[in-house]
């Protein structure tokens, strides 16, 4: 991880730890790279052109959320057995800073669809009770209870950060701290050996939990010791090596037995969560070991965009692929219709981050014991 302090935090309150410019700075290069990787794959359709190679591991954008989002609710939380005004204080701020947005991209994403479409049509109320508690999933797996409302590809995975959010706080609070970890496999393997006879959105959420725990581990150490090591992440990274290798049996074996296997379906995709999500922590502390030498000249350039990263993420699906600015066909206005549709995305995106997001969290204020600081 980067340097991302130059002293330990650890008995600093948690409504005076900061932002951590370099974890927002990740946070926007994944939210841009989600974004191109939709634009050429699901829009412009070129994906299987070379040039797009760098744009077709949307997946790893979302593994870094996940795995930052982990950090980020650790490093705000606080360490094991913090209760911070309790769980209807979490509650609280967990909603407020995720539903607002939330909403208005699902409402954005029915008015484009159906104004893209040119027609009217009743709101399906079984996908949108269904997205609203959380139990929308990705499209292509197994068992899914509900897709993302409106075809907002993109909403998969806030279903999934929501319950990682509620496993959170009883583990965090009722489990001792060098045990959570291996609860969390625990959790993991229900849901693999689950999906095996009755897949489920609920399997899917435990499955992939290690991923976003794994975040909660590096900002454990972080809290209490000023930095991240190997030595002390080298017990997630090898929990996190079985569900891998257990993937990868699978792909081998589906191999050996003739089946086509897709990158983007099981089993090789939950191979490459587990093998990416891993081969990412890795690459960070290969980069630690050169002192993160040229971050703030690459990857720190893009934390304009992390404040802003949430609502990038939500809004830009549906304003690439369902709005329609111009008429015509030539190059010229295929482009800059693109173009501005992109544009419109960052500033909805830095209007409801910037202004609705504030404007909700002083008017309930009151109602939880501390402002939300992420």
């Amino acid at each position: 991880m980067p340097e991302i302090a130059a002293k330990p935090t650890k008995g600093v309150p948690v409504q005076k730890r900061e932002r951590l410019w370099q974890l927002e700075a990740l946070r926007g290069l994944a939210a841009l790279h989600v974004l191109l990787n939709h634009v050429f794959n699901s829009y412009l359709n070129v994906r299987h052109a070379i040039w797009n190679f760098p744009f077709r591991f949307g997946q790893e954008g979302v593994l870094i959320f996940f795995l930052l989002s982990g950090f980020v609710i650790c490093y705000a939380h606080g360490s094991p057995g913090a209760d911070a005004g309790g769980f209807r204080t979490y509650l609280l701020k967990r909603g407020r800073r995720i539903y607002p947005i939330f909403i208005v991209s699902i409402l954005l994403a029915y008015a484009l669809q159906h104004t893209a479409t040119h027609r009217s049509a009743a709101v399906d109320f079984h996908s949108f009770l269904g997205n609203f508690f959380m139990l929308q999933d990705n499209p292509g797996k197994a068992g899914v209870f509900v897709e993302p409302f409106a075809d907002n590809e993109p909403l998969w995975s806030l279903s999934y950060e929501w319950w990682f959010y509620m496993m959170f706080y009883p583990i965090n609070k009722w489990v001792p701290g060098t045990k959570q970890k291996y609860l969390v496999m625990g959790l993991c393997a229900i849901g693999l050996t689950g999906n095996l006879f009755i897949p489920n959105s609920v399997f899917n959420f435990l499955v992939l939990f290690p991923i976003w725990w794994a975040g909660v581990e590096l900002a454990r150490e972080f809290l209490a010791k000023g930095d991240v090591t190997f030595r002390r992440q080298r017990g997630m990274l090898l929990l996190l090596a079985g569900p891998a290798g257990w993937y990868g049996w699978q792909v081998l074996q589906r191999a050996n037995a003739g089946y086509h296997l897709s990158v983007i379906q099981f089993p090789f995709m939950g191979f490459r969560y587990f093998f990416m999500a891993g081969a990412f922590i890795l690459l960070a502390f290969a980069w630690k070991h050169w002192k993160f030498a040229g971050y703030r000249q690459t990857i720190g350039q893009f934390e304009w965009i992390g404040s802003i990263s949430y609502a990038v993420y939500l809004f830009h699906y549906p304003l690439i692929c369902d709005l329609r600015l111009f008429a015509g066909t030539t190059n010229l206005i295929f482009y800059a219709d693109l173009f501005l549709r992109i544009v419109i995305a960052f500033v909805l995106a830095w209007l409801a981050e910037r202004h609705l997001q504030k404007w909700i969290n002083c008017r309930t204020a009151r109602w939880v014991a501390s402002p939300a600081k992420n």
